[in-house]
């Protein structure tokens, strides 16, 4: 099943908003242990500012889904898919699926002919959801993001 989504620039004035995307996930459940530390703030608030933040909204025009992109991050050459997060009652539904198109769609927007994602080890199910959108695995590197855990480097061709 398919949740019908716009698409919106994200905002630094909305940050509040976004936050609740990644209640109950394992992303920050591995990487938010610190209680003294908002990750999310770290890996989000700056991309609002420079404003390579994509939002899915579902019709009522709620935050439901939240992207962030880099490009010439990876190798200095090439786009990366940053951050990827959905609100938990949409996990399942399109959501994740339709802000990869929308990732690759810029990205070749932008003349790229590759584009690039890293994924926890420990989320086979964010893995498997890629890895049908054509990315494919090129690589792991352990303990790249946090002591004790590894990141797949997976890349697609445009």
């Amino acid at each position: 099943m398919t949740v019908p989504v716009t698409f919106t620039k994200g905002t630094p004035e909305h940050y509040e908003e976004y936050k609740h995307i990644f209640d109950n996930c394992s992303l920050m459940d591995h990487y938010a242990k610190n209680p003294d530390v908002d990750v999310l703030k770290e890996w989000l608030y700056p991309h609002l500012l420079t404003g390579n933040v994509i939002i899915a909204n579902n019709s009522q025009g709620e935050p439901i889904g939240v992207m962030t992109y880099h490009f010439n991050a990876m190798f200095g050459a090439w786009p990366y898919l940053g951050l990827l997060g959905v609100a938990e009652n949409y996990r399942g539904e399109g959501v994740g699926s339709s802000l990869i198109d929308v990732f690759t769609g810029i990205c070749r927007e932008a003349g790229y002919k590759k584009c690039f994602i890293c994924v926890s080890a420990f989320n086979p199910r964010a893995k498997k959801l890629y890895q049908s959108k054509g990315f494919k695995q090129i690589g792991k590197i352990d303990n790249f993001a946090k002591q004790g855990l590894t990141e797949c480097v997976l890349m697609k061709e445009l």
